[in-house]
């Protein structure tokens, strides 16, 4: 059964998509099988990991969650790794849902038939964590991460998820984890360790240990249609986003042969052949 993780913040703007493609890559390089999941009006995930798929006429999740006789809308990017792409007329979901009875579990109940194939299912969500949708892929879920930028405002609204999952856990009798806070777009300047140390010393934070640095490359990857490790093997990020899902699987001191070469090779085959597909079509 998938270990199925949202990734959302109350905020914009802290790298929920960049981390959803990064960590769901790395996790496939490391031979899990993974499903990404795009909860998102602005569609950032769909068009970054396939651009045919954000058209006219192409299921969604908007259309799987109004109707669940349809074929789920599973889409493969890779060999091992699917993706489930959204709709700009998603957010009309949490006007549909308002009067259903058990609104927060469609999500729960569509994924349910989904989770045998995986080993990870991971939600990209959209700001503003308290809509229906977002309570959809908490509860959903049984872990989340919480992406913060190493700023002022991300200490400000530190407790906001974990408000929305202690409410999701009381009212639906579920347990799903606070897996960490992850700082992205970290530097070493004053804010940034500051930032660092402020989380690290709250007590019941729990803070994944390794930091995303600051890279120029993680803007630039969402245009060539790929992750950082096939656009940017050698980058901080790429290392960062490695070492991040080497955690969350559990896995200990990194092989030597596991090198930004070995993992471009195979990331950057498997994407030549996604675009080769594609130019078929």
């Amino acid at each position: 059964m998938a270990k199925v993780i949202s990734i959302i913040n109350d905020k914009g703007g802290v790298a929920k998509t960049t981390t959803t493609i990064n960590l769901g890559t790395a996790l496939w390089l490391l031979g899990k099988r993974v499903l990404l999941v795009d909860t998102d009006k602005q569609c950032n995930m769909t068009i970054t990991i396939d651009r045919s798929s954000y058209k006219v006429g192409v299921s969604t999740l908007y259309d799987w969650l109004k109707d669940d006789k349809i074929a789920p809308p599973v889409y493969e990017r890779y060999n091992g790794m699917d993706y489930i792409p959204s709709s700009v007329r998603i957010d009309e979901l949490n006007t549909w849902l308002a009067d259903k009875v058990y609104r927060e579990n469609y999500l729960t109940i569509r994924l349910n038939a989904l989770r045998d194939m995986y080993d990870y299912i991971l939600i990209d969500c959209a700001p503003g964590c308290n809509s229906i949708l977002n309570k959809n892929a908490i509860a959903a879920s049984d872990g989340v991460i919480v992406p913060v930028r190493t700023d002022l405002y991300s200490v400000q609204g530190k407790d906001a998820v974990r408000t929305i999952v202690d409410e999701v856990n009381k009212m639906m009798g579920k347990n799903i984890e606070l897996m960490g806070y992850l700082l992205t777009q970290f530097e070493k300047t004053k804010m940034g360790k500051e930032v660092q140390e402020f989380f690290r010393s709250q007590p019941n934070t729990p803070v994944f240990p390794v930091p995303i640095r600051k890279c120029a490359k993680c803007n630039e990857a969402p245009k060539e249609q790929m992750s950082l490790f096939e656009y940017a093997p050698n980058s901080t990020a790429a290392d960062d986003y490695m070492r991040l899902a080497e955690q969350i699987i559990g896995k200990g001191t990194r092989n030597k042969k596991w090198t930004p070469a070995a993992w471009n090779k195979k990331a950057s085959e498997a994407y030549l052949s996604f675009i080769n597909e594609q130019e078929k079509e």
